[in-house]
């Protein structure tokens, strides 16, 4: 998938910071040079937890690599904000985004939001708190919580295969005791995205098809595919499509349905939807964008260039608004904490990976993007404490939206329960 939002890549250089960091100059088809991070889990099998672009970089010449790493208009953190609304405008123009949303979250309340910027880069409409975002592969999580409270519903079990669920798609055999555990934890084996075809920037689906249409259409092709690497950590957006299909055949009814009664309703979660957020009915949204400053171009409505997002709906394409995902953040500091009936907290690890801050306290953390938006998400239940935030660009903002999370994180005191 990377492949699909970056095109060719060639590296530059590259050295590490620290044991298990990565970080590396990469000349990048879609996007020129970018600044490529890759990150290891400091815990044995030392499984991969991040690998992608985090900032727009110039092209190195002669110089030495640590005379390139910080470019001028980047600061290694955010210590000086006044305000929320301060700090989302400097990680704003730090990463170059048209616009930006984020909120703070204490125990069961939103206790601090802010949007600012414009939806789409060429148009003076200004971004509003209720206006709709795409979260990209945070959709993960959501559909993890769906499949989670089904799950210890005992609606579904752990350990069923997708040769046992699937028995009348056409399969690699090797596929057929994989269990619906392994794909939700990325180690079943499964490709991000399938090695070729019309499911990446070359395809424009026929109308006719619907998501669920592509959806089948998408199993089908990854698993007529071998899988590599079974047990091991493979971050997978075709996984989670296979996991989402898998629970649609066993719950008979389809995805976006079990989204709505087993997530959006319980959570009132009412701005949430699948697709983008700009659509013919949905013009005065923000608009995502391609590229990076100051070569920034608008996704308009109904074209998208880097590969067949309803198909990959599990993975990748549920929207709402940063207020509604701070109420998501919410509902998991309940979850962890044990004061949710629906979901156990030993569900959560299954498929969200948890970290640990500097002071060693747990901090469950994702991020997502299509391409032409990016989401965060992350939740310190050790703190009572949830930060989520979105832009409406592609590149970069992983980078600034770690140091937003941590400047947050360092002045919790000032934020009450």
């Amino acid at each position: 998938m990377l492949r699909q939002v970056v095109g060719k890549m060639t590296v530059h250089s590259d050295h590490a910071e620290g044991e298990f960091v990565i970080d590396a100059i990469v000349k990048t088809e879609k996007f020129g040079w970018v600044k490529f991070k890759i990150e290891l889990s400091p815990e044995p099998p030392h499984d991969l937890t991040g690998m992608g672009p985090y900032a727009q970089t110039s092209a190195p010449s002669d110089v030495a690599l640590d005379k390139i790493e910080q470019t001028p208009e980047e600061s290694d953190s955010y210590d000086d904000w006044k305000d929320l609304h301060d700090l989302i405008e400097q990680v704003r123009q730090e990463c170059g985004a048209p616009g930006m949303a984020a909120a703070i979250v204490r125990g069961e309340k939103i206790v601090d939001k802010g949007a600012t910027g414009l939806r789409r880069f060429d148009k003076p409409n200004r971004v509003q708190i209720s206006d709709l975002w795409h979260i990209g592969s945070v959709t993960k999580t959501f559909t993890g919580t769906m499949i989670g409270k089904l799950l210890d519903k005992e609606v579904l079990q752990w350990d069923m295969t997708i040769g046992e669920v699937l028995p009348d798609i056409p399969m690699n055999p090797q596929y057929q005791k994989i269990t619906l555990e392994q794909l939700l934890g990325h180690r079943a084996g499964v490709p991000s995205m399938p090695s070729s075809g019309e499911f990446v920037s070359d395809f424009s689906r026929d109308s006719v098809r619907t998501p669920a249409q592509a959806r089948a259409a998408l199993v089908q092709k990854i698993l007529g595919e071998k899988p590599s690497g079974v047990g091991e950590y493979i971050y997978s957006n075709a996984g989670y499509v296979v996991a989402g299909f898998m629970t649609e055949r066993a719950m008979k009814q389809s995805w976006e349905g079990l989204m709505r009664s087993q997530v959006f309703e319980p959570l009132d979660l009412k701005s949430a939807g699948f697709g983008w957020p700009a659509a013919s009915d949905r013009r005065d949204q923000p608009y995502g964008h391609y590229g990076a400053a100051p070569e920034l171009r608008v996704q308009e409505i109904g074209k998208y260039e880097l590969f067949d997002i309803d198909a990959f709906g599990p993975a990748a394409n549920i929207h709402c608004s940063i207020e509604d995902l701070a109420r998501f953040a919410a509902f998991y500091l309940h979850v962890l904490d044990g004061q949710e009936d629906s979901l156990k907290p030993e569900t959560v690890p299954r498929f969200w990976r948890e970290g640990k801050t500097e002071e060693g306290k747990r901090l469950y953390g994702f991020f997502g993007s299509g391409g032409t938006f990016i989401a965060m998400i992350a939740v310190y239940p050790d703190d009572n404490l949830a930060v989520v935030a979105a832009v409406n660009i592609g590149l970069p903002a992983m980078e600034s939206f770690k140091k937003m999370r941590d400047a947050i994180y360092h002045r919790k005191s000032q934020y009450k329960s």
